[in-house]
This record gives structure tokens, C-alpha cells and sequence, in this order.
């Protein structure tokens, strides 16, 4: 029998050569008692965001958050997932739950920016995108081209014309 950590090394190769069936049957091939493990989770997590699975990446992301509420990536799959559903407001709602728990972890703040701008609430958005770029200047220039900010920079443009 081939061990868990062993299935989670060959998932992962997969998924970085973009084999994400074979990635899936590695998964599917783990024990079913180390289904539930947070790094089975997190894989299956990864899984489902390169194929786009945003249901099934949402309750695995949930689960692993409620599991393991110490790694800020369950947060931010978890709302990131949400938001593709284009459920922003429990993307935002997810996004505040993770950062009451990690403050300083830059994603979040960002993607709670997203969020804001999504929900036309701009003057958040402008908030939480600053808190991101001070905990990471590389969001600053990420911002300019992300589309989820697209109503928050007309808005700032706006601003500054009145």
C-alpha cells in the first residue's frame, strides 16, 4: 500500500505538470480515514481550483477551515471559492473570519478588497487594498489590472473629478 504523504507527493507533481486527472485518482486512491486530514484537504483544495470546481472547493475549503482554523490558505480558498460562485458577500463574510484570526496575512486583505469593490462598497475596498499593499507592496501593482477592482478605481476617479 502506497502511504498517504507518498499520494500526496505524486498529487502534487501532477497538478504542477497540470495532470489533474491522474492528480484526482492519487487523491481518490488515499485510504478513506485519511480523507479528512488537513494536507489531504488542502490537495484536494488545490485540485479543485485549477479545475475550476467552485462548489465542491467551497465545502472542502470550509471543512478545512473549521479543522484547522491556524492556515490562512483554508480562509482564502474558502472565500476565494465563494467568489466565483459570485457569492461576494459570504466571500467577504469568510474573508473577515480568516483575517479575525490572521491579520497580517496580505491575501486576504486583498481579496477582502475585491470583495468590497464587487459590493460597491468602495471606500472598503480602498481601506483593505491599503492594508494589503503594506503587507506586501506586490499587491499594488496587482490591483491596477484586476477586474474585481475595476468599480473601486472608477470610483477613486470619480472621487477625485468631484
Amino acid at each position: 500500500m502506497i502511504p498517504t504523504a507518498t499520494r500526496l507527493s505524486y498529487a502534487n507533481g501532477y497538478i504542477e505538470l497540470g495532470m489533474l486527472e491522474e492528480a484526482s485518482v492519487e487523491l481518490d486512491a488515499i485510504p478513506a480515514s485519511d480523507r479528512i486530514l488537513d494536507d489531504v484537504l488542502l490537495m484536494r483544495s488545490r485540485l479543485y481550483l485549477e479545475t475550476k470546481n467552485w462548489e465542491v472547493m467551497a465545502a472542502v475549503s470550509k471543512q478545512l477551515a473549521e479543522q484547522l482554523p491556524g492556515s490562512p490558505q483554508a480562509w482564502t480558498n474558502w472565500a476565494y471559492a465563494l467568489r466565483e460562485m459570485n457569492m461576494y458577500g459570504e466571500a467577504k463574510a469568510v474573508a473577515l473570519q480568516g483575517l479575525a484570526l490572521h491579520p497580517r496575512e496580505p491575501v486576504l486583505w486583498y481579496n477582502l478588497a475585491c470583495y468590497c469593490s464587487l459590493l460597491g462598497e468602495f471606500q472598503g475596498a480602498s481601506d483593505h487594498l491599503d492594508s494589503a499593499i503594506k503587507l506586501d507592496k506586490e499587491f499594488e501593482q496587482e490591483g491596477v489590472d484586476d477586474p474585481d477592482l475595476e468599480g473601486f478605481w472608477n470610483w477613486l476617479k470619480n472621487q477625485g473629478d468631484a
